[in-house]
């Protein structure tokens, strides 16, 4: 059975809108902060700190390679195909159809 307590914690890190995008982008591939930064348009220290964020609830992990670390969505996390697709797909999926009232 799913931990609602956990669940909720979960879906309140995306209240803010730099983190549904920056797993919208880490979706399609696994991401540095430069080029994360360069495509949501915020600063490297606000990325830094939301991917912190995402990190410590588990849905990101990360992976240095070199001067570079790369992130990426946590596979072992068996939430996120349920972020995955609330976040791809929440305005379409009858699951979340009161995301619609709020759009």
């Amino acid at each position: 059975m799913v931990d609602a307590k956990k669940l909720a914690r979960i879906f309140k890190l995306f209240s803010v809108e730099a983190r549904i995008r920056i797993i919208q982008a880490l979706k399609r591939r696994a991401m540095c902060v430069t080029e994360l930064t360069s495509q949501l348009g915020i600063s490297q220290e606000a990325t830094s700190q939301h991917l912190r964020v995402l990190r410590d609830a588990g849905i990101v992990w990360f992976q240095k390679r070199g001067f570079h670390v790369y992130y990426s969505l946590d596979k072992k996390n068996h939430y996120c195909p349920i972020i995955s697709q609330t976040i791809t797909t929440g305005y379409e999926t009858d699951c979340f159809c009161f995301a619609k009232h709020f759009s």
